[in-house]
């Protein structure tokens, strides 16, 4: 692998017909499967599974043990933890298979969300921009951005800045992020940045 612009353990296995991006970097064990697209300067750990057809952005960090299944979208600047689980079927049932994208429910992490390690993550539902989901918890319903989520089921116990900073308001619903230098507005339940 000499000649390509990313780097794959020789333990791990890439299919045919995968685009990886440039500086990514896939380590022991993992395996791509075909149609699948890693942007640039990911990082995939040991014992990865990225589906058919997956879509991750760039900047994208996947740790150990983690399998993404098709109908899985992660944007740019994506954490996964260790050992954390997404699902793509609502209703699974040996006796009754459900293989094939017609069955696959859509699941979106958009950017800069982090999914702490042995979290699960319930088909159908969106993770929003910087949400933070902590350990173990399990989301069975969309996640706003900039939320902190944790419990099973998960629920909003707080607000994350894009840096990963706990989010403290003032009276007028404001909070500053000395990390990421950016202002944040609480407004009608939810969070953006303000200027």
């Amino acid at each position: 692998m000499a000649d390509k612009p990313y780097f794959v353990h020789p333990s791990s296995y890439i299919d045919d017909g995968v685009e990886i991006g440039e500086g990514t970097k896939i380590w022991h064990f993992s395996h791509v499967q075909a149609g699948a697209r890693i942007g640039r300067n990911c990082v995939l750990g040991q014992n990865v599974n990225v589906g058919n057809n997956v879509v991750i952005g760039n900047f994208v960090k996947i740790q150990n043990n983690v399998s993404i299944y098709e109908g899985v979208i992660l944007e740019d600047y994506v954490f996964c933890g260790p050992s954390m689980v997404f699902t793509n079927i609502v209703d699974p049932r040996s006796k009754y298979p459900q293989v094939g994208t017609q069955f696959y429910k859509q699941t979106l992490v958009k950017e800069g969300a982090s999914l702490g390690a042995n979290c699960t993550i319930v088909c159908g539902h969106a993770i929003g921009r910087f949400a933070f989901v902590g350990a173990g918890a399990v989301v069975t319903k969309d996640v706003p951005d900039f939320a902190l989520a944790v419990g099973n089921p998960a629920r909003l116990v707080g607000w994350m800045s894009e840096a990963g900073t706990k989010l403290v308001f003032d009276k007028a619903r404001l909070a500053f992020c000395e990390k990421s230098g950016k202002r944040y507005k609480l407004e009608n339940g939810l969070v953006r940045e303000s200027d």
